[in-house]
């Protein structure tokens, strides 16, 4: 799955989890995810951030690059990958429904059949 447990970050180049698409939002999750089990001060070692960069995230003032987000999905323990997944599966779902909202019936189409090629699955 692109994983890796333990403090050893990585580079999003190297990480195998593509994280630009993550939205702002996804990753305020994440990292409250992570806060759940770690303080503010091991986050912060673990992203390779200072602790206020952590509270800005917590605060919603700054979010998360994709450097330190790929460094938290690397970082994830196992009992948090299913969460974190979760997460961008919802994400990623709701951006394709708000696109697929906002263009008309030609390029929906088109968004059918890429899904359907990707998936290997008939989309109606």
């Amino acid at each position: 799955m692109g994983f890796q447990s333990g403090v050893e970050a990585v580079s999003e180049e190297e990480s195998e989890f593509p994280v630009h698409w993550v939205s702002k939002e996804a990753r305020y999750r994440i990292i409250d995810l992570m806060l759940s089990t770690r303080s503010i001060i091991e986050l912060a070692r673990v992203l390779g951030v200072s602790p206020t960069a952590v509270r800005k995230y917590v605060k919603r003032i700054s979010h998360p690059s994709d450097v330190v987000l790929a460094k938290a999905i690397n970082a994830a323990e196992i009992y948090e990958r299913e969460s974190i997944i979760k997460i961008v599966i919802d994400d990623l779902i709701e951006a394709l429904s708000r696109l697929y909202k906002s263009v008309d019936d030609r390029q929906r189409e088109v968004i059918k059949s890429k899904l359907s090629k990707t998936l290997g699955v008939r989309i109606c």
